[in-house]
């Protein structure tokens, strides 16, 4: 499959999420369709949601706001994941034609016997992620367009697990109903442990090249021109609020809340990224409902509510504030 109508992408080693996305993008609607592409890129710390995804069922939003984990969406479909400069993303930029489509075994052939050279055998399970001793290290999904297809990928190589796990996990004090695509949750564990030699994820990537072209490299590389054009994808969508959060399908969300050994409920609902719906149990409250009714699911603008708050009565106020810093 990859002989020489094969060619590797080269970013400049760039780790911006948006750029990297926006790359993909560009390559699978406007690359030469003579030819293929791979494409393998590490991020800076990030959440990346499926095309189909809502923010508020696969993301810990208030870990990721405090934290200044920034939140993209891609072009494909799939679960949310976590990058960090610990995990290896591989892409291949194809035809789409039947033989291709749904096909994920073909592309993760090189992944499984480079990694297999370096002293750990992956297996590729029935949803097409990748696995070691029965936990993930890779999850995979697909976009396509009437001809060309992108078929991605993550692989855990030393990242992060702890921020990770905390990143995706949704607190579990909240209901959200949404037709919203869900990620399907599951044990997770980084590969270079498990290798023989002690590598960086630089030979790891070296080694995904090797098993691809057995000699010479044939990189393809973006002119000024289109760099400009990646640039202005990577800040017009993959930078933009309106993409990343609110292209989240509607949701309504129900959360209890204790405060001081008290039930408080509030509902509310989503709706292209802005807060709806306002509905809180605690009748001293209500104030609040108007307060928060139309704010976009911006950590300013949810910061912003507490600056509105014009109350003297100390208890309520601290009240107040418990519930806005739980509203996500």
């Amino acid at each position: 499959m990859f002989d020489n109508s094969w060619k590797i992408i080269d970013n400049r080693e760039i780790k911006d999420p948006a750029v990297n996305l926006a790359i993909e993008e560009y390559a699978v609607r406007n690359l030469d369709a003579d030819y293929s592409y791979v494409f393998l890129y590490v991020n800076k710390p990030s959440v990346i949601l499926g095309k189909h995804q809502n923010v508020l069922q696969e993301v810990n939003l208030r870990f990721c706001f405090d934290r200044q984990i920034p939140i993209y969406r891609r072009i494909s479909g799939g679960g949310a994941v976590y990058h960090d400069e610990g995990n290896l993303n591989f892409s291949f930029i194809t035809q789409h034609t039947l033989k291709n489509f749904n096909q994920y075994r073909t592309f993760l052939q090189p992944i499984v016997k480079a990694v297999a050279r370096l002293g750990a055998g992956l297996e590729i399970d029935e949803r097409n992620n990748l696995l070691l001793n029965g936990k993930k290290v890779s999850g995979n999904a697909q976009f396509t367009s009437r001809r060309r297809m992108l078929s991605h990928g993550t692989l855990l190589f030393d990242s992060d697990l702890e921020t990770l796990k905390k990143a995706l996990k949704v607190p579990e004090n909240a209901e959200i109903d949404s037709r919203a695509s869900r990620s399907i949750p599951g044990k997770v564990v980084n590969l270079k442990k498990f290798l023989s030699d002690p590598i960086s994820i630089e030979d790891l990537k070296s080694a995904i090249i090797k098993e691809i072209f057995d000699e010479k490299e044939p990189w393809r590389y973006f002119s000024e021109d289109e760099w400009q054009e990646i640039n202005d994808i990577a800040r017009e969508k993959y930078e933009s609020w309106q993409w990343n959060i609110a292209q989240s399908p509607p949701a309504t969300v129900h959360k209890t809340l204790n405060y001081k050994g008290i039930s408080v409920k509030i509902d509310y609902a989503l709706k292209d990224g802005i807060l709806r719906e306002i509905k809180i149990s605690d009748s001293s409250l209500n104030f609040l409902s108007e307060l928060i009714e139309g704010v976009a699911l911006i950590p300013e603008e949810i910061e912003g509510i507490k600056k509105e708050l014009k109350i003297s009565d100390s208890e309520l106020r601290e009240k107040a504030l418990f519930l806005i810093d739980r509203l996500i």
